[in-house]
């Protein structure tokens, strides 16, 4: 673009000189504007770069490949760009914004039982955005202004992560959305504090009014700012737990069937298509066999899939314990289980233990209850 301007400037310089030619001035005006809309076009252009190749790899062992390609606006998951059919290991997009939003790299894959899709964040803004993937499930975006601001500060709280500093990690997320406020990275910054407690909604719910209108009227914001209403009404620990019925293949199931009967229930709810499900799948294997015989057990809910998929995840995974299939949003909504997985304890009695568990948490609570 920048040689496309300057060799229309000589090319005026040159040919027109001299304006008291006739109609001179008024050529001149029109190719002066054109170059005005020329100007603003390139700077609203973005190209959007990724390769794939770790996600590809990982994908070949489970028979599975990425078919097709798009970005999609991250609230309404509505498509920005066409489908593009991939070609290689590389992503390449290109187009025009107007102004910076919120949007998704949405990758299709085909997997044997269906497709399922894997998205990454990232603000579609003019400029070279190139996405790096570290590994197959995780990705750096930078290249331009927001997404160089927010994965520089996300890399930062990474280290504090990695070295078992959760309370540095989550000060320097708050710092970071208190000093970027009125842009729109504050708003993904939001929705990475904790929040599977009351004690965490009440701490990001004050955070969110100390921002400014482009953070909280963001659809994503007002979506995420909803859902943690709902958390202060959802069961928390020490409530009993609230049954559920589900129907599959002409038979109804309840969680009753499992909870409250005497045993302590480690409940996942998980989806065949959740990447991080599946990678949690391993770690409740090992509890459930090291455990099972001592008054605890396992159950798989699926939310949100297709039983048809679930049923495949299931024997690929050699999940042992048992599973209720089909329960869509009956018992994620029940639950207010705004994202998977969610790990909920019930005790004997079916009183709620402990819920949103993470990693070492699972082991250190169930070797509190059950000690060597």
């Amino acid at each position: 673009m920048r040689h496309i301007l300057a060799i229309l400037s000589v090319y005026i310089t040159k040919r027109y000189y001299n304006l008291d030619k006739p109609n001179m001035k008024k050529t001149i005006t029109t190719i002066l504007l054109a170059l005005v809309v020329m100007t603003g076009w390139a700077q609203n252009t973005y190209t959007l770069s990724c390769d794939i190749t770790p996600l590809i790899e990982e994908l070949k062992k489970e028979e599975a490949k990425v078919d097709s390609f798009y970005l999609a606006d991250f609230a309404s998951q509505a498509p920005i760009t066409e489908k593009f059919a991939l070609q290689g290991n590389k992503v390449a997009i290109s187009g025009t914004v107007d102004k910076p939003q919120i949007a998704a790299l949405i990758l299709e894959i085909k997997i044997p039982y269906g497709i399922r899709t894997q998205r990454f964040p990232l603000f579609l803004e003019a400029g070279n955005i190139i996405i790096t993937q570290d590994d197959w499930m995780s990705c750096r975006v930078g290249g331009t202004p927001l997404n160089d601001a927010m994965f520089d500060a996300t890399r930062e709280i990474g280290k504090a992560i990695e070295a078992g500093d959760k309370d540095k990690a989550i000060q320097l997320t708050k710092d970071y959305i208190l000093a970027h406020r009125n842009d729109l990275t504050a708003v993904l910054m939001l929705t990475a504090l904790p929040h599977s407690t009351v004690a965490d909604v009440k701490n990001v719910l004050p955070l969110v009014s100390q921002c400014g209108e482009i953070v909280q009227q963001h659809p994503v914001t007002t979506q995420y700012v909803e859902r943690l209403n709902k958390l202060l009404t959802r069961p928390q620990e020490g409530d009993k737990f609230r049954d559920f019925a589900v129907e599959y293949d002409g038979k109804t199931t309840h969680l009753s069937d499992y909870v409250g009967r005497g045993k302590y229930v480690l409940v996942d709810f998980w989806a065949s298509w959740c990447g991080p499900c599946r990678a949690g799948i391993p770690k409740i294997i090992v509890l459930y066999e090291k455990y099972k015989d001592r008054n605890f057990t396992a159950l798989g809910v699926a939310v949100k899939d297709k039983p048809e998929a679930t049923l495949r995840a299931i024997k690929d995974d050699a999940i042992p314990y048992p599973q209720i299939i089909n329960s869509q949003a009956i018992a994620s909504e029940l639950y207010g289980v705004n994202s998977i997985p969610e790990l909920i304890l019930f005790a004997p009695d079916g009183t709620i233990v402990a819920r949103g568990l993470r990693g070492e948490d699972i082991d250190k609570k169930l070797a509190e209850i059950f000690p060597e």
